[in-house]
Formats: structure tokens, C-alpha cells, sequence
């Protein structure tokens, strides 16, 4: 039986967020006030969940071009297939948003249909490069001036 990659709503993401801060929130060691020294609330609550430390990576992608194209629903299940699947091969989720970001020359907002990878992986000395990969390769592939990238400490359990 093969084994798909697990993919996660933003609902559930929310809630196990959510989780999180309650049980950190509710831990013995937040009353002790901001100067006392206690444990890792984060790693409290990871420990209490039976769930192991992890970075979530998120990776943003902007799909209209440069040259005023679009990246096409075709040419970013390519991208996937061959650029993210290899670099994440034991899962991540894929969300539909649409971003908005102001031009820094023009001053004119900006909203475009846009793609967010979701990966909750641990640290290892090859993530920055595998991360660098995949960003540097839509860069080049779509014209893009950027890919946005934003890491969060938590825990994940599967």
C-alpha cells in the first residue's frame, strides 16, 4: 500500500496552531511572570503533545509574471513535480491564497493569485540549500523577483 503525503487545511493548521498556544498558554510556568526562568514553552508543549520539534516552512509564490503572463496551472504542477517533490519527498501541503504586496518603484498595489508551500520538517544542514533550490529555480523558470520565505519553530506529529 503505498503511502500518500499528507495534506492539511488551513482549518486543521488553525486549530493545531491554536492547540499549541493553548496548552503553552495554560503551562504552570506561564504565571511565574517574565523575569522568572523556566522551560521552553514551545518545547513544553511539544513534549505534552508527543510531538517532535520542527520548523514549519512556509514558501510563497506570486504566479502572475513580470512580463504580464501568468504561470499556468500546468507549469506550476511541473514545478512541483520536479523542483519541490524531490527537495520534500515525504510530504507538504499546497494552498491557494491570493497575495497583495505594494511595488516598490511605482507605489501601486499589487494582488495576484499566488501558492504557498506548507512543509513542517526538521533542521538539517541541507534544508537552507534544498530551500535555496526550489526558490532560486521559480525565480529563473517564471522571471520572478522573489519567492517569499517564512520559518516558525513548532512540532509536528503524523
Amino acid at each position: 500500500m503505498s503511502r500518500q503525503p499528507a495534506v492539511f487545511s488551513t482549518r486543521w493548521c488553525l486549530c493545531i496552531a491554536v492547540l499549541v498556544m493553548a496548552v503553552a498558554w495554560g503551562h504552570p510556568t506561564h504565571a511565574r511572570g517574565p523575569d522568572a526562568p523556566g522551560p521552553n514553552a514551545l518545547q513544553t508543549a511539544c513534549t505534552a503533545l508527543h510531538a517532535p520539534s520542527v520548523l514549519q516552512v512556509s514558501l510563497l509564490f506570486g504566479l502572475n509574471r513580470p512580463d504580464g503572463g501568468h504561470v499556468s496551472q500546468r507549469d506550476w504542477t511541473h514545478f512541483v513535480r520536479d523542483i519541490i517533490t524531490p527537495r520534500f519527498p515525504a510530504g507538504f501541503s499546497v494552498l491557494r491564497m491570493t497575495g497583495q504586496w505594494r511595488d516598490e518603484h511605482s507605489g501601486r498595489i499589487v494582488r495576484e493569485p499566488s501558492r504557498i508551500i506548507w512543509v513542517a520538517t526538521p533542521f538539517t544542514p541541507d534544508l537552507q540549500p534544498r530551500l535555496e533550490a526550489i526558490r532560486q529555480a521559480y525565480r529563473q523558470r517564471f522571471g520572478q523577483d522573489s519567492v517569499g520565505l517564512v520559518i516558525t519553530p513548532g512540532c509536528a506529529a503524523f
